[in-house]
């Protein structure tokens, strides 16, 4: 009789300053097999119009959508979440910490790896975005960075097992940077080489 291994899987929904600031003193990496950080102006303009909107309309709560993190059992460091999907908006955001000047985010910053080209080349490319964005919204900025931390949400799916990590990824992958083809497969090879 084979034994079948039970995943575990725990979603919370959690404001943009518990997810990225206190998370449960865990920290969180970006693998390998991630793609690189490929939004652009565009993808930021949108993400920050989106909030502005939502603030502006007087909603509590405005979810920015999932973030799938794979608690790796293997991984000689207990305390830290692989970031599976939302890497994007992760990073996004803290850019904007940076550039509005909260240092309670440069912890992550700094210890998040970007090892591909493309995503050091965004990360200049909308960190200089943002600081323009930020300068043209400057009468709102604290409150709107307030409403960020407190208020913008997402729902945190946190799973032990990578398979299901994955296939929750490929069917909620639909908005933002669409995925090419050929990141899927890397990412499928890479993790299957390890």
């Amino acid at each position: 009789m084979s034994q079948i291994k039970a995943t575990q899987i725990k979603a919370t929904i959690e404001s943009v300053n518990n997810l990225i600031v206190k998370n449960g003193g865990m920290s969180l990496s970006i693998p390998p097999y991630q793609r690189p950080y490929r939004w652009n102006n565009k993808n930021v303009r949108q993400l920050l119009e989106d909030i502005l909107v939502n603030k502006s309309a007087g909603k509590e709560r405005y979810r920015i959508g999932s973030v799938i993190l794979y608690k790796n059992s293997e991984d000689s460091d207990e305390g830290t979440l692989d970031i599976v999907d939302g890497q994007q908006r992760i990073t996004t955001l803290l850019l904007l910490a940076k550039a509005i000047g909260d240092d309670s985010f440069n912890s992550l910053l700094s210890t998040l790896k970007y090892n591909h080209n493309d995503s050091r080349y965004n990360i200049v490319q909308n960190f200089n975005y943002i600081k323009k964005w930020i300068d043209e919204h400057s009468a709102l900025k604290d409150d709107f960075w307030r409403y960020i931390k407190d208020n913008c949400e997402f729902v945190v799916i946190v799973v032990d097992d990578l398979s299901e990590a994955f296939q929750m990824f490929d069917s909620q992958n639909g908005r933002g940077k669409e995925l090419e083809a050929y990141n899927l497969l890397k990412a499928y090879h890479i993790r299957a080489m390890e």
